[in-house]
């Protein structure tokens, strides 16, 4: 879930014409974590307010690659948006997400990093891992 911190700061950096820090917000919102299970469901939602350009999908498309090219699965994406004028809105994004999370006795847990499916091992593996064996 921290992750989605370097999302939020990716898309600051990208859009900075567009955006302001003060006016992008992340929320973990409708999550689910089933005692049975260490497969932890949520959305995190960005709300962005007073986004300046005329192209909200900009944004929505910036995510779906962002996520693709961490070597983290593409998740859905929802999207609400306000249009306020010609070249301003505000959007908010929902993100559907799972994680999965190992946790141990003493109740400290760290997320297991994504799997990617390594041709050269025949395997699902992490996207480092994958990098280094190549294609």
């Amino acid at each position: 879930m921290k992750y989605l911190q370097q999302l939020k700061d990716d898309l600051l950096a990208k859009f900075a014409a567009q955006l302001t820090a003060d006016k992008v917000h992340l929320f973990l919102v409708n999550g689910e974590l089933p005692s049975n299970s260490g497969d932890i469901n949520y959305i995190a939602r960005f709300l962005f307010i007073d986004c300046r350009d005329n192209d909200p999908f900009s944004l929505m498309t910036f995510i779906r690659k962002w996520f693709e090219s961490k070597g983290y699965p593409v998740p859905d994406l929802n999207f609400d948006s306000e249009i306020i004028d010609a070249e301003t809105y505000d959007l908010t994004v929902d993100i559907g997400l799972m994680d999965k999370l190992v946790i141990n006795e003493s109740g400290d847990y760290h997320l297991c990093p994504p799997k990617v499916w390594a041709d050269a091992l025949g395997n699902w593996v992490t996207k480092d891992i994958a990098d280094a064996v190549g294609p």
